[in-house]
């Protein structure tokens, strides 16, 4: 039997829980904004981005050019440093390209997708692709049914495997991988996305995220991944797997971190 006291607390909370509209509309929540704060100025925009792109290269010339000369126990300190740094101006650059998905980057539609197209592909994310699911997201936010990230499962469709994570050890676990792996499974497999007929990825153009407007610019998203994945391959033929592991693949993992 459930104790009187458990009852009585989730009693409570779902008193606390709003079940009617606000005294107030979002429009009303835009009148209280001052209206400078909804200009969008390329040349402020500009400056964050080229701010950005410069710390990321002076990070990329430190590593590349003075790394190697360090001393053994120094070099092992100097690359979890330059992860950590890297990723998180990379995360900048990427909630930049985000801004620009969400047109408040300037105030010309095809400037801010050239714009977010190519910071988005450079972080291997599609962005015209995630752009139109991520806009549905804003819509949807909170719902079970329409949501399209992030959808909590009802404990009915929890996996018979579910009970033997909920410990520190699986929690770790899940963790890890929801810390490393999360992001791109969720762009390729829809993996914690909401529920589809059909197979849903970021990179099929015919999947059902989509309407036949969007299709084409779905291939323009993977081209642009697609051209970033072959410079990288190129860059590892050149320099070595390592080298490009270190310099972009852990930093990018970073990244991939602040997003989940």
């Amino acid at each position: 039997p459930v104790p009187a006291s458990s009852k009585k607390s989730e009693t409570e909370a779902l008193k606390r829980v709003p079940s009617e509209r606000p005294p107030f509309t979002v429009g009303d929540l835009k009148k209280a904004i001052p209206p400078h704060c909804f200009k969008r100025s390329i040349p402020r925009s500009f400056s964050y981005l080229i701010t950005d792109i410069i710390i990321a290269s002076c990070f990329y010339y430190l590593a590349t050019n003075f790394f190697s000369l360090l001393p053994q126990p120094l070099s092992y300190l100097a690359w979890p440093l330059y992860w950590a740094c890297q990723g998180c101006v990379l995360t900048g650059v990427w909630v930049i390209a985000h801004e620009c998905g969400h047109h408040a980057f300037s105030d010309y539609q095809w400037l801010d997708d050239t714009v977010g197209l190519i910071f988005h592909s450079f972080l291997l994310v599609p962005y015209f692709s995630w752009k139109y699911s991520h806009r549905r997201h804003h819509s949807n936010t909170g719902s079970l049914e329409r949501d399209e990230v992030f959808v909590p499962k009802q404990k009915s469709a929890i996996k018979w495997y579910g009970k033997y994570l909920n410990n520190p050890l699986g929690r770790t676990v899940m963790l890890t991988i929801q810390f490393t792996l999360g992001w791109p499974l969720y762009l390729a497999c829809n993996v914690s996305g909401r529920p589809y007929d059909g197979f849903a990825s970021h990179f099929f153009p015919n999947a059902p995220i989509y309407n036949d407007r969007e299709r084409l610019q779905i291939y323009i998203s993977d081209a642009g991944v697609l051209a970033v994945c072959f410079g990288l391959y190129r860059y590892a033929a050149a320099q070595g797997m390592a080298s490009m592991f270190c310099l972009y693949g852990v930093p990018l993992l970073i990244v991939n971190f602040f997003l989940v």
